[in-house]
């Protein structure tokens, strides 16, 4: 069996979420026909919207969402008549060191700007899987010098790295990706859309496929067994934004930060 995983999804207040979860499922499906779909989480610290959804507190008209009774973590299941994907938390930390660390399968409120490798720690305490997130600008220069540290000083099952739609379709993988996974370290991939009206068409765009048992009563364990390796390899699918896109994107979403900043 296989499984398809938007491993780096966002929802935004500017998002329509029922055509947000369609998008998220029709792409899904455009990567890989059969087999479950699930997506993953990398809420900012100012965004709870798993929590919200799943404590009823954020209503999707026409997806009925329903918590799945998994001990080895928490799940939503979203269906809509025939249509189901599998949702699961997760948090994104930024770094003292100006990275990024997603916290995988996990909802616990972990700081921001703590060093990486407390970041990185704090996450596997809490329960959740780290992985080490590809940003535009992020690994270059002197950043780029930790990153292969912090990957020469880390072992495959301890660290995943993420992959995004933000690294434009033309640029070639980065150095400390191809050299992490010929060391076997596995790296998954999500849409990561921007904080903008519209953005939600893109989820469910690039993902990861895994084959890999899916157990709908576990749905927690087998996504966590899945990107671990315990069952078979990953690969990505879908497709990345192109450059023009991704530059103004960004630029834009500076600026919008800087205004939240400064307001």
């Amino acid at each position: 069996m296989s499984i398809v995983i938007d491993a780096h999804i966002h929802l935004y207040p500017c998002y329509r979420l029922p055509a947000a979860l369609a998008a998220l499922h029709a792409n899904l499906g455009r990567l890989s026909a059969g087999g479950a779909r699930a997506a993953i989480f990398a809420e900012r610290s100012d965004c709870r919207f798993f929590r919200n959804m799943r404590d009823g507190r954020a209503p999707v008209a026409g997806w009925q969402l329903t918590p799945a009774n998994d001990p080895a973590g928490e799940a939503l299941v979203a269906a809509s008549g025939a249509d189901r994907v599998f949702l699961f938390p997760g948090r994104q930390l930024a770094t003292a060191e100006r990275l990024e660390v997603l916290a995988l399968l996990t909802d616990a409120d972990l700081p921001d700007r703590a060093p990486i490798e407390e970041t990185i720690a704090a996450v596997r305490d809490a329960g959740g899987l780290p992985a080490l997130n590809w940003a535009p600008g992020k690994w270059w220069l002197a950043r780029g010098r930790i990153v292969r540290d912090l990957l020469q000083r880390s072992s495959p099952g301890n660290l995943l790295l993420c992959d995004t739609s933000l690294r434009p379709g033309a640029w070639r993988e980065p150095a400390p990706m191809r050299c992490a996974a010929r060391r076997g370290f596995a790296i998954v991939a999500g849409s990561d859309p921007l904080p903008f009206p519209a953005q939600e068409r893109l989820l469910g765009s690039y993902g990861t496929l895994a084959e890999a048992p899916f157990d709908a009563q576990a749905p927690a364990l087998s996504i966590r067994r899945a990107l671990t390796g315990l069952h078979g390899g990953l690969r990505r699918g879908g497709r990345r934004r192109p450059l023009p896109d991704v530059l103004l994107g960004v630029i834009r979403n500076t600026l919008a930060r800087r205004e939240k900043t400064r307001n």
